[in-house]
């Protein structure tokens, strides 16, 4: 069935049509529109020179965006500037949109004509929930303008964005998840708020997710807690709740740091692996040893009758 003929009138084309079904973020319009021929020109432009993946980023149409990118619309084409959809989500803040491209293969070191990465956008404008989700996927910092070699730090001071200013001043790099895919769990600083309400109930302080929630707590901010904003922001009243937590914070951090160690090269862990297996096999091959025997005593046991007993 074609949709041509029954979108002409109101839309100079298909891909025009297929902007404006994606922007009401109805996931079942949309899905209809795309089956019924609108799925050949998920990548085509429409009258403002970007695609509907492009345009649905950049008006936060989150629901709109997941769909295109399962039904295969490409994550790489870019406008006339240069700005693929990811560099449009983070301009507008829209961060679950953000999140969506990240996970559909977005890249994120993709420069602009000017030479601006989303990174540089979202820092430029304040989006803080931009600006981290950015940084936990692995977005380099340290990448520059073209004109006049701004980092994303240098446009946020510039701006006065002075929350995104300390985050990024605070950031470490191997926080990120593609810094550090050898972790087994993600460093702290990367929870989100879901994350540090599972946290919170894994050490009996359930009660307390609510307040956390409401306040957005993250895996950054629960780093950074202090013992005054745990009492008098977060109600925290009881001061034993407030050290428990705050050293659990600590030894996570701790234990986290002594195992972020980045594997050994190839070789050497070939060879670690073949002395494992030599030495299970060497010690599967052993005899079972019998537990020692305690020594005969050499007097009567006192635990025995006495002979007058007998």
């Amino acid at each position: 069935m074609a949709i041509a003929p029954e979108f002409a009138v109101d839309f100079e084309s298909i891909p025009d049509a297929l902007v404006d079904v994606c922007l009401t973020d109805d996931v079942h319009l949309v899905d209809t529109f795309l089956h019924e021929g609108g799925l050949q020109h998920i990548d085509g432009y429409g009258k403002h020179e970007r695609t509907a993946l492009m345009l649905s980023a950049a008006w936060n149409a989150s629901l709109a965006v997941g769909l295109l990118l399962r039904r295969g619309a490409n994550v790489h084409l870019k406008d006339p500037d240069g700005n693929t959809a990811l560099h449009l989500a983070a301009e507008n803040n829209a961060k679950h949109c953000v999140q969506a491209l990240v996970h559909g293969g977005a890249l994120l070191d993709d420069q602009n004509v000017w030479g601006f990465t989303a990174l540089h956008l979202a820092a430029a404008a304040g989006h803080m929930a931009c600006t981290k989700e950015l940084l936990v996927a692995g977005a380099r910092m340290d990448l520059a303008t073209a004109d006049d070699g701004d980092t994303a730090l240098d446009l946020a001071l510039r701006e006065g964005q002075q929350p995104v200013v300390l985050l990024l001043r605070g950031w470490d790099p191997q926080w990120s998840s593609r810094l550090c895919l050898h972790r087994q769990q993600p460093a702290m600083q990367t929870w989100t708020e879901a994350q540090v309400a599972d946290f919170l109930r894994s050490h009996a302080m359930s009660q307390y997710v609510p307040v956390f929630l409401l306040h957005n707590i993250d895996g950054l901010a629960l780093s950074e807690m202090t013992e005054a904003r745990l009492e008098n922001e977060l109600n925290m009243d009881r001061p034993k709740h407030r050290v428990r937590l705050l050293e659990a914070v600590l030894f996570t951090q701790l234990h986290a740091s002594s195992t972020s160690h980045p594997p050994s090269s190839s070789g050497v862990a070939d060879n670690d692996a073949d002395t494992a297996i030599k030495s299970k096999t060497t010690m599967e091959s052993l005899p079972p040893v019998s537990p020692p025997r305690r020594p005969r005593p050499q007097s009567p046991s006192p635990y025995l009758a006495p002979p007058w007993l007998e």
